[in-house]
């Protein structure tokens, strides 16, 4: 069980439009900062950097001292483009389209939000009656029609979101949250079996990842997503699962011999510190390229320059992007 969809941008998004009803009331035009942006869609600065120069999705305008400023338009179309890319639209796919087809895209989204809600409410309802017939119905007929990487998106990453929720608050024991964590691992499993072994020569320009989780805690379904995604996505890799210490993995370093380490990590276990233990690892392993997802309390971290920590979902379908 893991959490790493953030959806804090929806408040910070009306509020946004609350004050653009007094603003266009009042006939007045806002410009914004690139951290207005930031604040109001979500979306981390660096990441609009690299959409600007990588995308072209939105063009700065400069004032007559050269300071760079967004409009209102922008801002409408940035939001825009982040409701698509947090429904599982690669941005690469997004920058190719018109605006009039991305505003027809999110109109047509919108309107099947009504039936994403209704199957997470269907799978909440599976989980506490600890029904499997009742989420084959839902996960197996989802995969069906629209195959398993779209119902990762579409379905269980949400889920998972939700999850974490209902077990952060008591809504849900630990007998629901196991059964229904099983039963998607099991989903993972059977899909992960299926993927052809990577090609050796195909893969040798991509990230060599090894995937562990030093927690004992159940996050392994985020990992074993990830695992999918990454080896679908034509890399070589490792997984070994939860429980993995630092001594084990100087066993299995020089053997695999990875470029790329992933992990998930959680402060919400008092025993584990995410910094003190990306810290070592990265003292362990300067030579690696560390990617991390983090459930935190406390967001501030201070990372090594060989560490990244993906924030959210969409960061990490980036990640898979450039590979």
């Amino acid at each position: 069980m893991c959490s790493i969809v953030s959806y804090n941008w929806i408040t910070d998004t009306e509020y946004y439009f609350s004050i653009k009803y007094i603003l266009l009331k009042n006939n007045i035009l806002a410009n914004y900062s690139i951290r207005d942006l930031e604040k109001l869609s979500g979306i981390k600065a660096h990441t609009i950097r690299i959409w600007e120069q990588r995308y072209h999705i939105i063009e700065p305008k400069r004032t007559a001292t050269n300071i760079r400023y967004y409009t209102d338009e922008d801002l409408q179309y940035l939001l825009n483009v982040a409701f698509l890319n947090r429904n599982g639209h690669r941005i690469s796919k997004i920058s190719k389209m018109s605006r009039e087809e991305i505003s027809r895209k999110v109109s047509s989204i919108s309107q099947d939000s009504m039936e994403n809600t209704n199957q997470l409410q269907s799978l909440t309802m599976a989980m506490i009656e600890l029904s499997e017939e009742k989420f084959e119905q839902i996960i197996g007929g989802s995969i069906e029609k629209d195959g398993f990487e779209e119902t990762v998106v579409g379905i269980i990453i949400p889920f998972l979101e939700k999850l974490s929720l209902l077990w952060l608050t008591g809504s849900i024991g630990t007998v629901h949250e196991h059964f229904i964590n099983n039963l998607i691992k099991q989903k993972i499993a059977v899909h992960t079996d299926k993927l052809a072994l990577p090609d050796s020569k195909a893969s040798a320009l991509k990230p060599k990842v090894l995937l562990f989780d030093p927690q004992v805690d159940d996050q392994e379904v985020l990992l074993s997503l990830i695992h999918y995604l990454l080896r679908a996505k034509g890399c070589r890799t490792m997984y070994l699962g939860k429980g993995i210490s630092l001594n084990d993995l100087n066993v299995a370093i020089p053997i695999f011999e990875p470029n790329c380490l992933f992990t998930t990590l959680s402060d919400y276990n008092p025993k584990n510190n995410p910094q003190d233990f990306l810290n070592r690892l990265s003292l362990n392993h300067p030579n690696l390229q560390i990617l991390s997802t983090v459930r935190s309390l406390v967001r501030a971290l201070q990372l090594p320059d060989n560490v990244v920590v993906l924030e959210d979902f969409s960061e990490f379908m980036e990640f898979l992007e450039e590979i």
